[in-house]
């Protein structure tokens, strides 16, 4: 040990870079930060100066940068392996960031229609703005008396092209009845949809656009079934309210597997954009 330079214990550097002794130990262990002196009783002693290279592991490692590789570019002192690496983490984290707020947006999403669910007697109307959306549409399948998208091969297929880079789809499935099939009354067959966060990313013919505006909406407990007769039993009170529609009619659950695993809970939402806004749309 050189007496002209100052050595802390490693108790010392612990506390004073709030970095606990196993931690500092596995760095020498793995040759990440080796000690600047062992005495012959086997301790080890730091150099004040050695907290920068603490400081940097400590920010890779928050970086989400493997040890391994931290040391790979502290070993090399190669300043452009080092700022690529950095590059590299940033747009990981920004991925993380787009997935966290994904996130964020889904719990925010379940909450307000977990309380709407609370507020809305179910087969009663109400009415609901709803912000603009794009949309992804399977091709039509047939429904039955018992309506459940986990039975139909070509609603499981949509599902999973919401799947990317192996996180989880941002919207669960829904289904709607198209503007025809309302105008006919023929609730034989459902296309299935998925909202998506990037229509940029999917070929223009493949997207719709849902502008923003008012809905009129009714609450269904029927585990996902019957929705035809659903379909019916709102339509006839739009009639008895004369209230009209436009477009297609949509139908979610917005108490959904996310919230449950007991399908009796789901509580099913069907709406469809009221035909006279009472502002204009954008």
């Amino acid at each position: 040990m050189e007496n002209t330079k100052k050595y802390l214990t490693i108790r010392k550097f612990s506390e004073l870079t709030h970095t606990s002794i196993d931690t500092l130990k596995h760095y020498d262990a793995i040759g990440l930060l080796k000690p600047a002196y062992i005495g012959e009783n086997h301790y080890r002693y730091y150099l004040p100066e050695q907290s920068l290279v603490l400081t940097r592991i400590l920010f890779g490692k928050n970086a989400c940068i493997p040890l391994k590789e931290i040391r790979e570019f502290i070993l090399a002192e190669r300043h452009e392996v080092t700022i690529n690496k950095y590059d590299e983490i940033s747009q990981t984290l920004k991925s993380h960031m787009q997935e966290t707020t994904a996130i964020l947006n889904t719990i925010s999403n379940l909450r307000y229609y977990y309380q709407l669910s609370k507020r809305h007697a179910p087969e009663t109307l109400f009415d609901l703005y709803l912000p603009e959306w794009f949309i992804i549409t399977s091709k039509k399948a047939k429904t039955n008396h018992q309506f459940e998208s986990s039975e139909s091969n070509i609603a499981n297929q949509l599902f999973l092209e919401g799947f990317a880079d192996e996180k989880w789809p941002h919207y669960l499935l829904q289904a709607l009845f198209t503007s025809d099939d309302v105008s006919k009354k023929n609730f034989t067959q459902v296309t299935y949809f998925l909202k998506i966060d990037h229509p940029e990313k999917h070929k223009k013919e493949e997207i719709q656009f849902i502008p923003n505006g008012e809905w009129i909406c009714m609450l269904f407990y029927v585990c996902g079934r019957n929705m035809a007769e659903c379909v019916h039993f709102y339509l006839d009170a739009l009639k008895k309210e004369n209230q009209s529609i436009k477009g297609p009619i949509f139908i979610m659950d917005v108490v959904n597997c996310l919230v449950t695993s007991k399908s009796e809970d789901y509580c099913t939402m069907i709406y469809a954009m009221k035909e006279k806004q009472s502002y204009e749309e954008y």
